[in-house]
């Protein structure tokens, strides 16, 4: 009886010692203002591969589609991740395709085979569906032109057809396909990871894209000067990158990286390791770009159009995470992929990533928005969310207008893994502060004291609202059937913003909002 209860006293010390949470700091300074955080940091990509638009948002004969072949039901969940900014058409697919292809009655249209991903494309999705499709989303249209098997002139002709306003062909055939205004679009990408030796591009050699792309920034600036172009970079290679803007930096607005996470493995340590390590490239591109003139100097009048007027910014204009080896791919390329709840926490932490580079990323497009590698899953019969939806909507909800610097003094949850990731926001009238907080130790919770430094609330408490995000289990998934793995809680109090505590639930993330500061 004796050894009885002395196995129990041990088993509830055990079990009262498991649960002890660990302990960690967050320290925030509320008068340094940051970096602004830009809402375009929150975009989407969508492209001719596999089911991301045929069979993904754009289904002519579906019963849930609209007159214009929008699905309706993914249309609405598009909507809820209020997307600011739309790339498109691809991708890889840019080295295959002619916009004219895709453009006046849907019937005249030629069909043409897939040379990149596959399978053929009636073109019946194009430029105007895609400009009305942004409209519906309340997103700016962001469109990258063909550099291998397109034309300087080709591209240019596509800006006139986008944004001309003369009594001129091209202008006048976007009106004879019954768009009398102008679709304005702003934002224009200069080829695709040009780079990329397999790729069916012509451009390997940095110094053949500069001389290229001099001339199609040439002919489409003189269609229209006030063009925002995305130039292609490369996080793996600095020298092609540190090229680019040596000699493109006048006309380069953005450059263009694109960063996945490719774990080594399914572990959840794998995942986290593969974002983590993605800081370092970054950080190495933020350099180049700091060391680029913020004002162009001497640029010669005969071109005809004005240089850049803002320094450059890091447009990542592909991110994800792409499981290659999971081997659990379906579909074209094996690239639709069921995200479970650890990848929702890789996405957090890549969210939080962007945002300590605010001084940097200018934009960012998630590659893809629906099926391919995507938060939203579709069939014929209906559509449902992925787990990664969840940090997609919350961040975009959420975040305030400015970077805060934030400190995290935390334990490892595993090698090498800091177990809370963290950064800070304040709102454009600086009332608010919003901490974005990844717990990314699976096993415990974390008791986490918070300290708002010079704040302009001394010895006033305010309201604090936060936002806990936990999944069923680490492995857990959505279906179509059961769209319940994300649990979603909030509890609303009074702190002294000073020194305050919150605990994080083992593998969450959370939101934080502090209001009346």
């Amino acid at each position: 009886m004796k050894c009885s209860l002395f196995c129990l006293a041990c088993l509830l010390s055990i079990t009262a010692f498991s649960q002890t949470p660990f302990k960690s700091e967050i320290t925030i300074d509320a008068t340094q203002k940051g970096e602004e955080i830009s809402p375009l940091q929150y975009g989407q990509f969508i492209e001719h591969l596999g089911r991301a638009i045929t069979g993904g948002i754009y289904d002519e004969h579906s019963k849930l589609s609209d007159s214009n072949g929008f699905r309706m039901d993914v249309l609405e969940k598009v909507k809820e991740l209020r997307t600011p900014l739309l790339r498109y058409p691809g991708g890889t697919f840019t080295k295959i395709y002619h916009w004219e292809d895709g453009v006046g009655p849907k019937a005249f249209r030629k069909k043409r085979k897939n040379l990149i991903w596959g399978g053929v494309d009636d073109n019946h999705f194009g430029t105007a569906e895609f400009i009305a499709y942004c409209r519906k989303i309340g997103a700016e249209p962001f469109l990258v032109v063909n550099m291998a098997t397109g034309t300087p002139e080709e591209a240019a002709n596509w800006v006139e057809y986008c944004n001309g306003t003369t009594d001129t062909y091209y202008a006048n055939l976007r009106r004879k396909d019954g768009f009398e205004k102008p679709f304005n679009v702003k934002y224009w990408g200069i080829g695709n990871e040009e780079g990329a030796e397999p790729d069916m591009g012509r451009h390997q050699n940095v110094d053949q894209y500069i001389k290229d792309t001099w001339q199609f920034v040439k002919m489409m600036k003189l269609q229209d000067s006030s063009l925002k172009l995305i130039l292609v970079g490369n996080s793996d290679d600095l020298s092609w990158s540190r090229t680019v803007l040596a000699r493109l930096g006048p006309i380069c607005d953005y450059l263009s990286i694109h960063l996945y996470s490719i774990p080594a493995d399914t572990t959840f340590s794998s995942l986290i390791q593969s974002i983590d390590r993605i800081e370092q490239p970054l950080t190495q591109v933020d350099s180049l770009l700091a060391a680029t003139p913020v004002k162009v100097e001497n640029f010669s009048p005969w071109y005809r159009f004005p240089p850049r007027s803002e320094q450059v910014k890091i447009a990542v204009d592909e991110w994800g995470i792409w499981d290659i080896n999971s081997g659990k791919g379906k579909g074209a390329y094996r690239l639709e992929y069921q995200y479970n709840w650890m990848h929702a926490l890789g996405v957090a932490t890549f969210l939080n990533l962007f945002q300590r580079h605010s001084g940097s990323i200018g934009m960012a497009t998630w590659a893809q928005t629906v099926n391919v590698l995507a938060p939203i899953m579709s069939d014929s019969a209906g559509s449902y969310r992925q787990t990664i939806f969840a940090p997609l909507q919350a961040f975009r909800d959420y975040t305030g207008k400015y970077n805060l610097p934030t400190q995290a003094t935390t334990h490892q949850s595993s090698p090498g893994i800091k177990a809370i990731d963290a950064a800070s926001s304040r709102s454009a009238d600086g009332h608010q502060i919003i901490l974005t907080l990844v717990n990314r130790d699976v096993d415990h919770s974390i008791e986490t004291v918070v300290h708002v430094k010079n704040h302009q609330q001394n010895g006033q408490r305010v309201t604090l609202k936060q936002i806990s995000y936990t999944g069923k289990s680490l492995y857990g998934v959505n279906s179509a059937t059961h769209e319940n793995t994300v649990i979603k809680t909030q509890i609303k109090k009074n702190v002294d913003p000073t020194d305050f505590k919150i605990v994080l639930s083992p593998a969450s993330f959370v939101v934080i909002v502090l209001n009346g500061l």
